[in-house]
């Protein structure tokens, strides 16, 4: 069973005033060692064709083993000047900023709730305990299920990480409504809003499994027309795609009945999919927390469609490397319910292949270079032209575009991200680089040591995250992090400009940088964003032997 998400950056009671803002000097040297990734200037060299590296250029950084042959010291002191946490600032209006699949589609406006969810309601398990999740920690959400408690223990809305194109993502599960009478309706209400208030300011999706909701359990229309009227233009124009899944007759009945309602643009963003494996293509589905009822659903149902009917994984050079094995009709179920029970069939990439490869692949395949092309050029694209962007980082672009330029890239091709003159779409070639590695960048090795780190006081918290980084980080893993996170710094100097502190980039980049093998365990994305907004604010402090 899927346990409780986290939906915000996590921050510590003791610290919960806003620090002055860190500013990185973009001239200063790599603090960890002379790579041949910087210049002397600590900004990128011309960097050369990966295709044109020759046998000489096939090594790493020098000196990369030294760091795991220094001695470390678990007492070692944290830097004194180091900052502690920053607050989100997920203030400012994102009204004008125009997207590419707003072009595509004309869309503007959206409704539905969205949301994050806690532990089944027929369950009442201590997912803090299991994942090491101490009570120092305290985030938004928190305190919003304190002030909803009946609500919140159900599990109805939940946060889910984020999709392929790097959007938040936000699951409703009718299936865990209680009967009507059992449930103060109103309560529900500001429970949604309050926390979709923590998402709508960056591009999302609404994923509603309608399996579960029946007469007993099913709000009035009267209520829902009072949640839709209760969203503000901020909550619909944000809102990316609405995913119905396992829609019935009667709930697209009940949409016609609301289209006197809404916009006439809504229903370009509503998406019908009558199995789970027709969100495979945006969604992670097997990281999903999909209740268990709803996997059984869509075990059954799929069982029992006739061949043609069952949606074909297409192959192309974005298509995960290992693709799930299609098994003989009777046993679908188990692929398409995101529960992969037979072993996958290794599909070998081209050599060439960027995306949905492993960090060792490329590098083998790259002439040797320790930072991939993919993530080099999107960075140098940014550092010249995105770091005063508003909302960088938050923003989605089309989903075409995307598949297009990655395409260009896993056929060996050259790619100038000037030529597209598009900072978002930089933003997200970055992002879609890091969550579809077939391992994340942290590695799943270290996942459950950092949730561990919940349970710390700040300064501890550092000490353990700089002894992870340097000790236990692959070193090809620990260069495109050093690389990444000495980058996210100079954003950060520019967040008067781009409204991107050091908070806002954990939680765009956290779901990123490491996940779970199996179910996202969705509480502990409060514990990773809180350990990848440590990352960015201690810096020097975690990235100097």
């Amino acid at each position: 069973m899927e346990s409780d998400p986290a939906v915000t950056s996590t921050v510590c009671e003791g610290v919960l005033h806003p620090k002055n803002k860190w500013n990185v000097p973009t001239d200063s040297p790599n603090p960890v060692r002379n790579s041949n990734i910087f210049s002397d200037d600590g900004l990128t060299t011309q960097k050369t064709p990966w295709n044109a590296l020759d046998d000489a250029e096939t090594a790493s950084s020098v000196g990369e083993s030294s760091r795991r042959n220094s001695k470390y010291d678990d007492n070692m002191p944290v830097h004194s000047a180091c900052p502690e946490f920053e607050i989100p600032e997920m203030e400012f209006d994102e009204f004008e900023l125009e997207l590419a699949t707003e072009k595509e589609f004309s869309s503007d406006e959206q409704l539905f709730e969205s949301g994050r969810m806690t532990p089944d309601g027929l369950i009442d398990e201590d997912f803090e305990r299991e994942l090491g999740c101490a009570a120092k920690e305290l985030s938004v959400q928190d305190v919003i299920d304190s002030d909803y408690p009946d609500i919140s223990r159900l599990g109805v809305l939940q946060g889910a990480g984020d999709d392929k194109l790097g959007r938040k993502i936000i699951v409703f599960s009718a299936c865990r409504l209680p009967a009507a009478d059992l449930i103060d309706h109103q309560h529900l209400l500001m429970y949604i809003t309050k926390t979709l208030e923590q998402y709508v300011s960056i591009d999302y999706v609404l994923i509603y499994f309608h399996f579960g909701l029946t007469n007993k359990n099913r709000p009035k229309f009267k209520w829902l027309v009072q949640a839709y009227r209760t969203f503000g233009r901020n909550f619909r124009k944000n809102l990316k795609t609405l995913y119905i899944v396992h829609p019935t007759t009667g709930i697209k009945i009940l949409w016609t009945l609301f289209r006197p309602f809404i916009s006439s643009k809504m229903s370009n963003k509503v998406v019908y999919a009558e199995t789970l494996s027709e969100l495979e293509e945006t969604l992670f589905v097997d990281q999903l927390p999909i209740p268990q009822r709803v996997l059984n659903y869509d075990k059954s149902i799929v069982k029992y469609l006739p061949p043609r009917s069952i949606p074909k994984i297409q192959k192309d050079s974005t298509s995960r490397v290992c693709a799930p094995y299609i098994p003989s009709l009777p046993d679908a179920a188990s692929v398409f319910s995101g529960v992969y029970e037979e072993p996958c069939k290794d599909v070998t990439p081209e050599p060439q292949q960027q995306f949905n490869v492993s960090l060792q692949f490329i590098k083998m395949n790259n002439g040797g270079r320790s930072i991939p092309i993919v993530f080099e050029d999107a960075i140098d694209y940014l550092r010249d032209r995105g770091l005063t962007t508003e909302g960088i980082f938050r923003r989605s672009v089309s989903l075409k575009q995307l598949r297009d330029v990655q395409n260009l890239y896993n056929n060996g091709e050259t790619v100038d991200l000037r030529d597209y003159d598009d900072p978002h779409l930089a933003a997200v070639l970055l992002k879609s680089f890091l969550r579809e590695l077939t391992e994340p960048l942290l590695t799943f090795e270290l996942y459950d040591e950092i949730l561990n780190t919940s349970g710390l006081g700040a300064k501890e918290k550092v000490a353990l995250a700089k002894k992870l980084i340097l000790m236990k980080l692959p070193d090809d893993n620990y260069e495109i992090l050093n690389f990444l996170i000495r980058f996210l710094t100079e954003v950060t100097t520019y967040s008067q400009q781009n409204k991107m502190n050091a908070a806002n980039l954990a939680v765009v980049f956290g779901p990123s940088l490491i996940w779970s093998r199996n179910q996202a365990s969705l509480t502990a994305i409060d514990v990773i964003n809180a350990f990848t907004q440590i990352l960015i604010t201690h810096y020097e402090c975690i990235f100097t032997k």
